[in-house]
């Protein structure tokens, strides 16, 4: 993520993220107004034991929370559909404040030490960049502004190991007067899989294996998206493909801290590509599939090679600059086009 984030432009947003991966634990507070409802709800029938200034302060929390929720919503929508760049947007912002810097945090429901932790782990990574030669520079974050490249970042450290395959319900449509119109995604009608690793044993009940499937020839487990996601209520994601940074397994399998992927991250970025010239299709990882005809198959390996090449004098000699050189900016041009670009 780190190299990746300094050969796209991006490499503050690499090392926010990188860091809040590393302290283990989201800076990120728990927000809660359906326990303050339901604890409403009850009181409601106990009128006669109710206290007038327990109510009040309840009610004002549950208004404060509402409008983290609101802060957060409107901050996914900036950023794309990914916990990992919600963090860099906020920690970008806040380390970058003069003031109002606690205030700002608590708008969000972000944790200070949370914060301060992650601000301790980026200054070590940034040491460990600067000595394998990548020096923060104009050039190395001239992409700090574009999510669609940061979330890259995301993709190209955790693929192909952490994809997730995104089942949605067939799309459904509201009849108008101007015609119809497809509806609203509902986040519990969407199901995740990845693909099986699991010592069947532990999964084993009534001789099937729980949430275990084979789809199209692959072996899927199904995962849940934890509540603390981001994710958690998005009902329609642009691309059928995320990432995650960690799966916990406690009644169910969940996933925690996702990035939504882009077909170009995932050609690029995703692992390794097999072209189906007959199919126009491209496997990667012998797993994804996307529709793209060997012409772009061909362009998508070469460029790969590219890179790798170019990594390998950087190594060589970490005073050399690749992030400018025209390959590096046609990636850049593809991920943030999705390949429309004229």
């Amino acid at each position: 993520m780190l190299i990746i984030g300094s050969l796209l432009g991006c490499r503050s947003a690499a090392l926010a993220m990188a860091a809040g991966m590393t302290v283990g634990r989201s800076p990120f507070l728990k927000v809660d107004v359906f326990n303050n409802q339901k604890y409403r709800k009850h009181r409601q029938n106990d009128e006669a034991n109710i206290n007038p200034e327990e109510e009040l302060r309840r009610e004002m929390e549950e208004m404060r929370q509402q409008r983290i929720i609101e802060e957060r919503n409107e901050l996914l929508k900036r950023v794309g559909k990914s916990d990992h760049a919600m963090l860099a947007a906020v920690y970008i912002k806040w380390s970058s404040m003069d003031g109002g810097r606690r205030e700002y945090l608590d708008s969000l429901g972000v944790s200070i030490q949370g914060m301060r932790d992650i601000k301790q782990l980026a200054k070590q990574l940034d040491g460990s960049l600067k000595s394998i030669g990548f020096h923060e520079s104009n050039e190395a974050n001239i992409n700090a502004n574009s999510w669609k490249i940061i979330r890259t970042c995301v993709v190209a450290a955790l693929a192909p190991s952490q994809v997730v395959r995104i089942h949605k319900p067939i799309t459904k449509y509201s009849e108008t007067v101007e015609g119809a119109i497809e509806k609203e995604g509902d986040a519990k009608e969407l199901k995740f899989f990845v693909r099986n690793k699991d010592d069947k044993d532990e999964d084993q009940e009534d001789g099937q294996y729980r949430n275990v499937r084979v789809y199209e020839g692959i072996e899927e487990q199904r995962v849940f998206m934890h509540p603390s996601c981001a994710n958690f209520k998005v009902g329609n994601f642009s691309f059928p493909w995320l990432v995650y940074h960690e799966l916990v397994k406690t009644s169910k399998s969940f996933l925690r801290d996702a990035t939504e992927c882009s077909s170009y991250a995932l050609l690029l970025f995703g692992g390794k590509i097999e072209i189906q010239a007959a199919n126009e299709l491209v496997l990667i990882d012998n797993w994804v599939k996307l529709s793209a005809n060997a012409r772009i198959g061909a362009l998508i390996g070469g460029l790969r090679e590219k890179v790798d090449e170019l990594l390998a004098q950087k190594v060589s000699n970490p005073t050399l600059d690749i992030s400018g050189c025209d390959e590096m900016g046609l990636i850049v041009d593809l991920i943030i086009s999705d390949g429309l670009k004229n």
